[in-house]
């Protein structure tokens, strides 16, 4: 069995590039995102003993009625998904799932991008022991001019700072424990070296470099994220599409951004706008309680998307709570990123 491959990064740091880049070996194939820890993992004891069969038939159909893996192309094989689930725990279906879908592809390895697994890395080890994970860094004011644009997450650079340090935090958490299973790449170096950024990628999947993999915009199996980032995996790599924060950022915004992130953002070598970045208490406290939740009120609005994939989750969960044989108060659902949300 080949180990597979957690591909994670925070929203909007080029994960869906580097999955695509991925998925273009002949020997990894990697779906669109399933986000199936950050959905089900938390509620995954409602199910009962998943030796059962009427048990497992519940969770892989509820599995299957996510938004995401809808989405996937071509979706899994309800029928094939139930007869490769040899392993009756969570983490056997979520491989069963997956699989199936690479039978389709005709590859033997799987990878598996869903940015807020990283928060869930001890359960994905738990569940993966020999699992191995790239973890993609991109210039945060970048990442969070792109994030705030797009139809989910904070609409506001005070939260969008939080999340951002928060998620590189809880990576740090991943390198201390298990840095041998992690690879850390820089979203710019592989604008600007993308070969030997890819082929330090494949020495540490153990696989070989493949050239096709520079062509990844060449494949035809559509990846459904939001237009803008859709066109962009149509296209060969943009190796101008970096420090973008130059010109798309206002003075407050930058001094908002590096205030919170200035650290972070030096410790992986980015260059800092604005030095002398500070807010008041009294700032901190009116974007947290003012402004972030008008302008994330504003936003929720816009986003009728997110609403449907919400109520098609909250249905699920809904059920199983009113089913379930566990009470909800004896879950332990792992950290999940919230730092100002």
């Amino acid at each position: 069995m080949y180990p597979p491959v957690f591909i994670l990064g925070s929203p909007r740091s080029g994960t869906s590039l580097l999955s695509r880049i991925i998925n273009s070996h002949s020997e990894i194939g990697v779906p669109f995102e399933s986000l199936l820890y950050s959905s089900l993992y938390g509620w995954h004891h409602y199910y009962g003993d998943l030796s059962e069969r009427s048990n497992r038939i519940r969770l892989v159909d509820d599995m299957l009625s996510l938004s995401q893996i809808r989405a996937w192309t071509p979706r899994p094989d309800r029928t094939r998904v139930l007869e490769l689930y040899k392993r009756f725990d969570f983490h056997g279906a979520v491989e069963a799932l997956i699989q199936a879908w690479l039978e389709t592809q005709g590859k033997k390895r799987w990878g598996e991008k869903s940015p807020w697994h990283a928060y869930y890395w001890r359960v994905l080890l738990e569940g993966f022991p020999e699992a191995r994970f790239i973890h993609i860094v991109r210039d945060g004011r970048d990442a969070a001019m792109s994030w705030k644009a797009a139809r989910f997450g904070p609409r506001h650079y005070y939260a969008l700072a939080h999340r951002w340090v928060d998620y590189l935090q809880t990576v740090d958490a991943l390198r201390a424990e298990r840095g041998d299973r992690l690879l850390e790449v820089q979203y710019e170096a592989l604008l600007e070296q993308p070969e030997a950024t890819v082929r330090t990628i494949c020495t540490f999947l153990g696989v070989s470099f493949e050239p096709n993999m520079l062509s990844f915009y060449e494949q035809s199996t559509p990846y459904p994220t939001d237009a803008r980032n859709d066109f962009n995996l149509t296209r060969p790599l943009m190796r101008q599409n970096k420090q973008k924060w130059k010109t798309g950022m206002t003075a407050r915004q930058l001094r908002i951004f590096e205030a919170i992130a200035g650290g972070m953002l030096e410790r992986f070598g980015y260059e800092r706008g604005d030095p002398d970045a500070r807010l008041t208490r009294y700032e901190r406290l009116q974007m947290q309680y003012l402004e972030h939740p008008v302008s994330r009120f504003y936003g929720m609005l816009r986003n009728k998307q997110g609403y449907a994939e919400a109520i098609r989750l909250w249905g699920v969960r809904g059920r199983l709570w009113l089913t379930g044989k566990r009470s909800a108060k004896s879950l332990q659902v792992p950290h999940h990123p919230g730092v100002v949300s």
